[in-house]
């Protein structure tokens, strides 16, 4: 079965040295339920960030085949969405419908009409 996700010797330290990742190995395949668990500051969020390029670290990270990297994040944003467990970090948009509008209207497959 293919791997959907991967990741091969990932770590991630912060700019002021904090070291919130260190060589990850991970394969998740095609239809595979993962839950990623741990108390506060374990990593979670660092890793997920990092899978959808916003942050960038050491290793390799692969989602459905793409590399990620600068010149694959528009492609993997396409594909992988981040939803945080708080809306107060979620929504940044002044309204709920302006909020759910973004990613499409950044994609060019809606038109600012959309939220009329």
């Amino acid at each position: 079965m293919s791997a959907v996700v991967e990741a091969d010797g990932f770590g991630y330290a912060y700019p002021n040295g904090h070291v919130a990742l260190a060589d990850v190995d991970l394969r998740i395949a095609t239809g595979e339920r993962v839950a990623l668990l741990g108390p506060n500051g374990a990593g979670k969020t660092t890793f997920l960030l990092a899978l959808i390029a916003i942050l960038r670290g050491a290793g390799r990270l692969e989602i459905d085949g793409l590399t990620v990297a600068a010149d694959t994040a528009r492609a993997l944003r396409a594909r992988v969405g981040l939803v945080f467990q708080d809306p107060d970090d979620q929504l940044f948009m002044p309204t709920v419908a302006e909020d759910v509008a973004f990613g499409p209207l950044n994609l060019g497959l809606a038109h600012d009409e959309v939220l009329r």
